[in-house]
C-alpha cells in the first residue's frame, strides 16, 4: 500500500510540482485554501491551518505519513505591506502543523527559503549565522525555529526552485520563457545570485532524506552558483529561444524594490555528503524541464476547475457495473426492467420504459402520440434544442409559447392564446426548466378545454414534485413524461433517458418503437399480454397453438434507442442515493440564495418553488453591464479563480436553423431578455462547502 502524502499549499508552484513528481509513489492530498487545483492521480481538499485545532482536525481527516509544509506568503513585497498576515501564514501555520505532526506522530517536512542571509557571502551553509534583510526571509526564519522548537524530528528545507508554474502563479522560468516566445525583453539581474534547482530534483532529493529518517535543516539546490541574467542565458539557449532579448541589470536599478540579499547561493554539500549523490547540472535540468514541456501535465491541471454540473459516482455505481459485466447480461438483460420498476415504483407511474438517451426519450414520445406532418405542437423556447428537435423529426411543427419570467417555463397564462392562432395543435409540450415543475395542474386543465395531448420534458426534473406533492413523473397531468439520465443530470447513466405513462397502449408502442418496431411477444416483454390477433402473421407464428421461439415481427419502423445494462445497473445504484442527491442540491441553492440576497447586480431565479425542484442547475440574472464587463469576460475571470459556469440556454428560435425556419426572436421577448443576463453557476452534489464558498467569493469580488 501506498504511503499518504500531505502537501499544504496543494495550489502553489511546489505544491502542484511536487504532487505530480511523486503521485506514482504515494497516496498525494493537496491541502487547498481557497484556489482550486485538480490533478490526475492526486486528491485535493480544502482545509485551515490557521489553529492547532484545525490542523489536527486535517491530519485525523487525511491520515497522512508524511506532511510536505510548502504553504507560505512568499510574495516579498506583500510580506513587507502586510505584516499581520505574513507572520501568520509563515510563523503561525508553521508552528500550529509542526505541533500537531509531533502530536500525531507523522514526519513533517518544512519547506523554507535561500533568502535568510544577509547576502555578502557564498555558498552559505546549515551552520552559517542568518541575518535577513526583509521581512519575508524575518517570518520564514521564524517558521523555521517555531518548526524546530515544536518538532525535533522535522526536517527543514531551504532551497530556490524552478519549474513550470501553475494558474496561480508563474515560476521564474515560466516569466523568462513567456516573455522570450512573445518576443519581449526581459530584464534580469546580473549581480543577483543563486543555485536553483528543478522541483523534480528537490522532490527526488527530500524523498531520499525522508527514507534516510534524516531531520533537521539541510540545503537542497545545485551544485551551481549564477546569476539571474545567467540562468536566463542557459534558459533561453536550452529551449532555442532568442537569447538576445535578455537585458543585464542590476538590482541597484530597481529602487521601489524591497531589499533582497545579492547572494542566495547555498551550499549542497552536507545534503550530497549525506546521500552520496551527485546533483545534476543547471544545463541537464533544464533539458528535463524542456521535455516535460511536451507531456504538458501541469498546463492540463491548470485548465481543470469546478464545473457548473458534475455526475458522483462512489464504490457501490462501481461494483454494480462490474457486476454486470462479470456475470450477466450486456444489454437487453434483465437490469432494463429492474431499472424500469425502479423508477416507475420511485415516480408512482404504472409503466416505465428506459432508451439511450433523454433525446430517444422525446423523440419516441412524439411517436407514441401518432404526431406527423401538419400537426403542430405548443413548447418553450427555453430548453435545449433537443425538446423542439424530437418535434421535427417526426415531420410535426414546434409552435413557441414565451416564458414566465420569474419561473423561467412556460407561460400558463399565453398558453391558451398560442392555442387559439391555430387549429393544427395537437399537443403540449411543458419543460420543467432547471428541475422547476410547471403548474401541471392549469395545463392539464387547458389541455382538456381543446381536447391536446401533454408530453412533460422532465429532463432537468427527477425528484421534483408538483404542488400537490406528487413526484414528477407519474402522468397524472400527461400522457408521458421524459426524463434524461446525463451525467449533469438528476442521477448519471453515461448516456440514457426514459418515458414514464400509465397508458398500456402507449407502453406497448414505446417498447416496440425502441427497438426497431419489432416484438417477439412475451418473450420480450414479460408481464404484458398480447392479444392473438397483435400478430401480423398469425400462421407463421404459431404452432400447435403456440407462439414459435424463434418468431419476430416488426410492426412499426422503429429505432435501435435500446439501453445496455451496464448503463441501468449503474443507474439503478445511483436511483439508491437520489433522494440524498436532491438534499444536497437544495441545500447548495439555499446556501446561494442567502448569500446572494442583498448582493448587488445579482439575482437567482426560481427561489420561490425551491421546496419542489430538483435543482438540476442554479441560474441566476447578472447586471454584467453594471460590472463593467461582457459575459465573455465575467465567465473567463471566474475560470481564472477557479470557478467554472455556463449559459441554459440560448433561446431555441436564436439558432440559426430554426431561424431559417421562420422562427423571429423579436416574438419571444421575455425569453431573450432571460437569456442576454443568465448565468449557470456550480451546483452539483459532490460540491464541497469550501468549493461552493469560493464560488460565492469570487462572483462577489467580480460584482464589486
Amino acid at each position: 500500500m501506498k504511503k499518504r502524502l500531505l502537501i499544504t499549499g496543494g495550489s502553489g508552484l511546489l505544491g502542484t510540482n511536487w504532487a505530480i513528481s511523486m503521485r506514482d509513489k504515494y497516496s498525494v492530498t493537496l491541502l487547498l485554501h481557497h484556489k482550486k487545483s485538480i490533478l490526475s492521480g492526486v486528491n485535493s481538499s480544502f482545509g485551515s491551518l490557521s489553529s492547532l485545532d484545525d490542523c489536527l482536525s486535517e491530519l485525523t481527516k487525511h491520515r497522512p505519513d508524511i506532511v510536505i509544509h510548502a504553504a507560505g506568503l512568499a510574495n516579498i513585497e506583500e510580506c513587507e505591506s502586510n505584516l499581520n498576515l505574513a507572520n501568520e501564514v509563515n510563523i503561525d501555520f508553521a508552528k500550529n502543523i509542526a505541533i500537531a505532526c509531533n502530536q500525531k506522530n507523522i514526519k513533517l517536512v518544512h519547506i523554507s527559503t535561500d533568502h535568510l542571509f544577509r547576502g555578502d557571502q557564498e555558498f552559505s551553509n546549515e551552520e552559517h549565522p542568518t541575518n535577513p534583510v526583509n521581512n519575508y526571509a524575518r517570518t520564514k526564519l521564524m517558521g523555521e525555529q517555531a518548526v524546530i522548537s515544536n518538532n525535533k524530528d522535522a526536517l527543514i528545507i531551504r532551497s530556490n526552485f524552478f519549474g513550470w508554474g501553475t494558474k496561480y502563479r508563474e515560476s521564474l522560468s515560466d516569466f523568462i520563457l513567456n516573455k522570450l516566445r512573445n518576443n519581449e525583453q526581459v530584464d534580469l539581474f546580473s549581480d543577483v545570485f543563486f543555485t536553483p534547482i528543478l522541483i523534480d530534483e528537490l522532490a527526488k532529493r527530500t524523498e531520499q532524506l525522508i527514507d534516510s529518517n534524516s531531520g533537521g535543516i539541510f540545503n537542497v539546490v545545485s551544485n551551481e552558483r549564477i546569476s539571474k541574467y545567467d540562468f536566463g542565458i542557459k534558459l533561453a539557449n536550452g529551449f532555442d529561444l532568442n537569447a538576445e532579448l535578455i537585458n543585464q541589470i542590476s538590482i541597484s536599478d530597481k529602487l521601489n524594490l524591497v531589499k533582497r540579499p545579492n547572494d542566495l547561493s547555498l551550499s549542497n554539500k552536507k545534503l550530497c555528503d549525506l546521500l552520496k549523490c551527485k546533483i545534476p547540472s543547471i544545463d541537464e535540468q533544464i533539458l528535463i524541464l524542456k521535455n516535460q514541456e511536451s507531456d504538458n501535465t501541469i498546463k492540463q491541471a491548470n485548465l481543470n476547475i469546478i464545473p457548473y454540473g458534475k455526475h458522483f459516482i462512489d464504490e457501490d455505481d462501481i461494483q454494480s457495473v462490474v457486476d454486470v459485466l462479470r456475470n450477466g447480461m450486456l444489454t437487453q438483460g434483465p437490469k432494463v426492467a429492474e431499472f424500469e420498476k425502479k423508477v416507475a415504483n420511485y415516480v408512482g407511474s404504472k409503466y416505465a420504459v428506459t432508451v439511450s438517451s433523454g433525446t430517444a426519450a422525446l423523440h419516441l414520445a412524439c411517436m407514441a402520440l401518432d404526431l406527423k406532418e401538419g400537426d403542430e405542437v405548443v413548447t418553450s423556447p427555453n430548453s435545449f434544442v433537443a425538446t423542439s428537435n424530437s418535434i421535427l423529426y417526426v415531420g410535426a411543427k414546434p409552435i413557441f409559447n414565451d416564458i414566465d419570467p420569474q419561473t423561467l417555463n412556460i407561460d400558463i397564462n399565453k398558453i391558451e392564446e398560442t392555442i387559439e392562432k391555430s387549429e393544427n395543435i395537437k399537443a403540449l409540450f411543458p419543460v420543467h426548466f432547471a428541475g422547476l415543475p410547471c403548474d401541471m395542474q392549469k395545463i392539464r386543465q387547458i389541455a382538456d378545454k381543446y381536447n391536446l395531448a401533454i408530453i412533460e420534458d422532465a429532463s432537468h426534473a427527477l425528484g421534483a414534485t408538483y404542488k400537490n406533492g406528487s413526484k414528477v413523473g407519474n402522468c397524472q397531468y400527461s400522457d408521458m413524461t421524459c426524463f434524461s439520465f446525463h451525467p449533469v443530470k438528476g442521477i448519471a447513466a453515461g448516456e440514457g433517458g426514459m418515458i414514464t405513462t400509465n397508458n398500456p397502449k402507449i407502453h406497448r408502442k414505446l417498447s416496440l418503437l425502441r427497438s426497431h418496431g419489432i416484438t417477439k411477444g412475451n418473450f420480450e416483454f414479460p408481464g404484458i399480454s398480447y392479444p392473438d390477433n397483435s400478430l401480423k402473421n398469425k400462421e407463421e407464428a404459431l404452432e400447435n397453438g403456440k407462439l414459435k421461439r424463434w418468431y419476430y415481427e416488426m410492426q412499426h419502423l422503429g429505432y435501435n434507442y435500446r439501453i445496455t445494462d451496464i448503463q441501468c445497473a449503474l443507474a439503478i445504484s445511483q436511483m439508491n442515493k437520489i433522494d440524498l442527491f436532491l438534499e444536497k442540491r437544495r441545500s447548495i441553492a439555499k446556501e446561494y440564495d442567502q448569500a446572494f440576497a442583498k448582493t448587488p447586480n445579482i439575482k437567482p431565479f426560481q427561489i420561490h418553488g425551491r421546496e419542489n425542484s430538483a435543482h438540476h442547475i442554479y441560474v441566476v440574472n447578472i447586471d454584467f453591464e453594471a460590472t463593467g464587463l461582457t459575459r465573455h469576460q465575467f465567465m473567463s475571470r471566474l475560470a481564472e479563480k477557479g470557478v467554472g459556469s455556463q449559459v441554459h440556454y440560448i433561446p431555441i428560435v436564436n439558432q440559426p436553423y430554426y431561424q431559417e425556419l421562420g422562427y423571429s426572436v423579436e416574438h419571444y421577448p421575455k425569453a431573450n431578455t432571460y437569456y442576454q443576463n443568465t448565468l449557470s453557476i456550480p451546483l452539483y452534489y459532490g460540491l464541497s462547502r469550501t468549493e461552493q464558498e469560493l464560488v460565492i467569493f469570487s462572483i462577489k469580488n467580480l460584482l464589486q
